[in-house]
């Protein structure tokens, strides 16, 4: 019997089923449209959590436009320079070196490292690139002091610049400076009061106008250098990875980047740098761009910070602007000392350079510096000197052996030479021994010639009389003159080598050397001079002496 109902109630269900999905009347359709207006909400069963949408974040208040205002002047007062920065971007207004003056004699002033190379505008300054919250360079801050007098009772001192943004971001520009250095250290630290995400790049920028003329002063590609002295450098320079790398402005089509491993950045003359250095150098890029011909800028920019709300983020920099003094710069650390490049002949520049800071020492005077060091490189050459006047004077010996063999070989130029390189062979002589003087002394001459364009030591240093300069030429071409004069007398002493070529060589070389030296620095001048002086003096004493 229960087995017949459970079948039943089976057969039923079944039946039912069909019913509904084959013969069951369709129901009437809502009017198009009613749906959306009449549909209820469908509530959530008892204990089944109802599910909220997340709320959608909050957008970022437009950035708003910063208003131009006039800043104020900040003085700082130290014996090495006076400064003047402007609250208007925390920029660099004038920065003027007491011991570098712009020319020599009357009317001289010190050399502003930050206005004289531009025609507009301040060199240097605080940017923040890619910023998603109002700032401009132009933006005031305020400052903590409107003067810092730096001396012994105050070794240093702060400025602090900061600047709060519309949307509640604290910018703070700090600057700290040395009374006995040309270093300052800066601190950029952004503080995010708000409650949105703030992000940018902090960036220190120097920039300004490349002049290619000379006497231009500051930080033109060619500085004032009294008479004009003083030689055209790439303006920018960068060490990477120990490389130096110095890029013509000529060279740059637009701009140049480097981002990995910066050592340090910097924007140049010959005498004089603006260096930046990171304490991290992770994330920092140099970028260098040409505006014009006579214009560029250089950036060193640092890692892009991401500020979430209540946070901050600090990034440090060293800054050296001063002089290219290899003392100082050594002094420095940094491998700053590789700022101050003379080439090829580094290797014998540098070591000329501290032989006359040395001699300056005790003398007081670069002219006496450079005619010691004379001395003393004439002393290490005596000897190879020495034997080349004695194969010259050889050379004339066999002179009329020679004269033979070049009218009985007239017309065979091959068999003349063969014959005449067993002559010498034979009297063991060598036919170039009368260019060994002058050989040994390019290099010198060339290192020493470098010194006294590059060095800022030499700039505006004086000898005696009419020589107010050694770095710049003769103003009354006495010295060349005179350098002419005893470089004849030299060739004059010297036994005339066999070969009539040579010969006539050696008798026009000093007027070529006259004419080519009347345009050259006068402490190049008047080592050659000295030099001559003293092969003039070797050669009497090699002519007393032979036998």
């Amino acid at each position: 019997m229960e087995k017949r109902a459970l079948l039943a109630v089976i057969i039923s269900l079944i039946i039912l089923v069909i019913y509904q999905q084959y013969f069951a009347p369709p129901l009437p359709e809502a009017p198009k449209g009613q749906v959306e207006k009449t549909a209820p909400v469908q509530k959530a069963a008892p204990g089944e959590e109802k599910k909220i949408p997340p709320p959608q974040p909050k957008p970022l208040p437009i950035k708003e436009e910063i208003k131009i205002q006039p800043g104020k002047n900040v003085t700082v007062e130290t014996p090495l320079y006076t400064a003047i920065f402007d609250t208007r971007g925390a920029r660099l207004k004038s920065w003027q070196v007491k011991k570098y003056m712009d020319k020599i004699g009357e009317g001289a002033k010190p050399i502003d490292l930050a206005t004289q190379a531009l025609s507009d505008g301040y060199p240097f300054g605080l940017e923040i690139k890619e910023a998603n919250f109002s700032f401009s360079p132009d933006s005031v801050f305020k400052v903590n002091t409107e003067s810092l007098n730096l001396g012994p009772s105050q070794p240093k001192g702060d400025l602090i610049f900061t600047w709060e943004s519309p949307e509640g971001l604290v910018v703070s520009h700090q600057i700290t400076l040395y009374a006995d250095s040309y270093r300052m250290d800066v601190n950029i630290n952004l503080l995010n009061r708000s409650t949105n995400q703030y992000a940018g790049r902090p960036t220190l920028h120097w920039g300004g106008k490349v002049p290619s003329a000379k006497g231009s002063g500051g930080f033109a590609c060619v500085p004032s250098s009294g008479n004009g002295a003083g030689a055209p450098v790439p303006p920018f320079t960068t060490l990477i990875k120990k490389e130096l790398h110095e890029i013509e402005l000529s060279d740059l089509k637009d701009e140049k980047r480097f981002s990995q491993n910066v050592q340090w950045a910097g924007f140049q003359n010959v005498y004089f740098l603006a260096a930046f250095i990171p304490k991290r150098s992770e994330g920092t890029e140099v970028i260098m761009k040409k505006n014009s011909d006579t214009s560029a800028d250089l950036r060193l920019s640092g890692p892009k910070v991401i500020l979430p709300p209540q946070t901050q983020h600090s990034q440090s920099y060293i800054i050296y602007l001063g002089p290219k003094d290899l003392d100082i710069l050594k002094a420095f650390g940094e491998d700053l000392d590789r700022a101050l490049d003379f080439g090829w002949f580094d290797v014998v520049a540098k070591p000329i350079l501290y032989a006359m800071k040395f001699f300056y020492r005790y003398t007081g005077n670069y002219g006496l510096a450079i005619i010691i060091l004379t001395i003393i490189i004439k002393i290490i050459f005596w000897y190879p000197t020495h034997i080349s006047y004695k194969s010259m004077k050889e050379m004339k010996k066999i002179q009329p052996e020679m004269a033979k063999l070049r009218e009985k070989y007239a017309h065979d130029r091959e068999k003349l030479n063969k014959e005449l390189m067993e002559l010498y062979r034979r009297y063991k002589i060598n036919p170039m021994s009368g260019c060994l003087p002058i050989a040994i002394q390019i290099p010198i001459f060339f290192a020493l010639y470098k010194v006294l364009l590059y060095s800022i030591e030499i700039r505006h240093a004086p000898f005696y009389w009419w020589i107010k300069d050694l770095s710049a030429h003769d103003p009354y071409y006495i010295s060349p003159i005179l350098m002419g004069i005893s470089m004849f007398i030299q060739q004059w002493m010297t036994p005339s080598p066999g070969d009539p070529t040579q010969a006539k060589m050696m008798l026009i070389m000093p007027v070529i050397f006259t004419f080519m030296f009347l345009t050259f620095p006068t402490g190049l001048v008047i080592y050659w001079l000295f030099n001559n002086l003293l092969s003039i003096g070797q050669q009497i004493y090699i002519n007393k002496h032979s036998k």
